[in-house]
């Protein structure tokens, strides 16, 4: 007979991996959809001549790997938030709550912490910024 409180374990550890492994993948599809819009919109010029930027995918990339080049992300903020709000609609609630529930950083806060999709929004960003931050450039230098 198998011991059910290791059973009732094991069961916890798998389902919080799976929990992990789901919103890590909905954090990259988000990641990719906001990719793919991104580079349909022409870069704005903020870097100058020295780069041949062809969008704003681009420009964003630059930004991460070498910026930040400006005092604040603003923006950045006024250009990703509409498009990190798409992505949080998007949704479905079973899909909300298990990325809530993989963003929350300690067991503890799940009873005092709110339901509320900034924590979604700064997954979906930082699933983002990891992208732009691996991307190649060097085509894009001028030098």
């Amino acid at each position: 007979m198998m011991d059910t409180s290791s059973a009732r374990y094991d069961l916890e550890c798998a389902a919080q991996s799976t929990l992990f492994r789901l919103a890590a993948e909905y954090n990259q599809r988000a990641a990719r959809r906001i990719i793919y819009a991104l580079q349909r919109r022409q870069a704005s010029g903020v870097f100058g001549g020295d780069y041949e930027h062809k969008s704003l995918w681009d420009e964003l990339c630059h930004d991460a790997q070498s910026g930040p080049h400006f005092d604040d992300d603003e923006p950045w903020d006024s250009i990703l938030d509409a498009l990190l709000q798409k992505e949080v609609e998007r949704l479905t609630a079973a899909e909300f709550e298990a990325l809530w529930l993989a963003a929350i950083p300690d067991v503890d806060h799940l009873t005092t912490a709110s339901r509320d999709a900034g924590v979604i929004k700064e997954e979906f960003r930082s699933a983002l910024r990891q992208q732009a931050g691996e991307r190649n450039l060097e085509r894009f230098e001028v030098w």
